[in-house]
């Protein structure tokens, strides 16, 4: 019994732990005033078809994911400046295989992105200017359609983030969405709702491509100091 009672009593400090952090890392954020939520899936090659089976199984790989993230926040940089993002790596249901096996669920992601600045729509990088041109399904150039600056930022960033060989061309492989700033910490939880342990944070949250400037140290302070990109 006094076991039992011991490891209860560490699971609900641990979980203390847990949403201390989960808060402290809202707080981070909200700092940058995050204006955009996507999610984005790699169940499809770059034009949308059938992935070659080597590919598939990378999509259970964390590495090749954390990849996949360094280029498209290289993208965005190049297109809209020094913008702040938020990453996260979540996993979808766990399946049954042919043989009845339960399976872990392949990884999606979670990214949360900074405000753009009207400076970068205005005065276009050159990483940016040929995405102008880019056409969505209906085949009509982002510089052809009348719509206002925040949905020009929108229009274009989706075009910045589709270039990701991951992400490509299917419509259901990237979900964006502009966030208003009093859903934001709603929104924001969302991307950390399968954090239930400490070590989580390790496993979900992508340090390496995210503007956090505090990690998680579990082994000594609850934080320690890490640069921003």
């Amino acid at each position: 019994m006094l076991g039992n009672s011991i490891k209860y009593a560490e699971r609900v400090k641990e979980s203390r732990q847990v949403e201390k952090i989960k808060k402290a890392l809202g707080d981070q954020a909200s700092e940058f005033i995050p204006s955009y939520y996507a999610v984005l899936y790699y169940g499809k090659d770059f034009l949308g078809g059938l992935l070659e089976p080597e590919e598939y199984r990378k999509r259970w790989d964390r590495e090749e994911v954390i990849k996949t993230h360094s280029f498209i926040s290289r993208k965005i940089r190049k297109c809209f400046g020094d913008i702040p993002l938020f990453w996260f790596i979540n996993r979808h249901d766990n399946y049954e295989d042919a043989e009845g096996v339960c399976k872990k669920g392949s990884f999606h992601s979670d990214l949360y992105i900074g405000e753009i600045p009207d400076e970068a729509i205005e005065d276009p990088s050159t990483a940016l200017l040929p995405l102008f041109y880019a056409e969505k399904q209906s085949g009509i150039p982002i510089n052809m359609r009348e719509v206002g600056i925040e949905a020009l930022k929108q229009l274009l960033l989706e075009a910045c983030i589709r270039d990701a060989k991951w992400v490509g061309r299917h419509p259901n492989s990237l979900k964006l969405q502009s966030v208003p700033i009093e859903e934001f910490s709603q929104t924001f939880d969302y991307g950390l709702k399968d954090i239930t342990k400490l070590d989580d944070f390790n496993q979900i949250v992508d340090w390496k491509n995210s503007s956090f400037y505090k990690q998680i140290n579990r082994y000594s302070s609850p934080f320690m100091i890490k640069s921003h990109n």
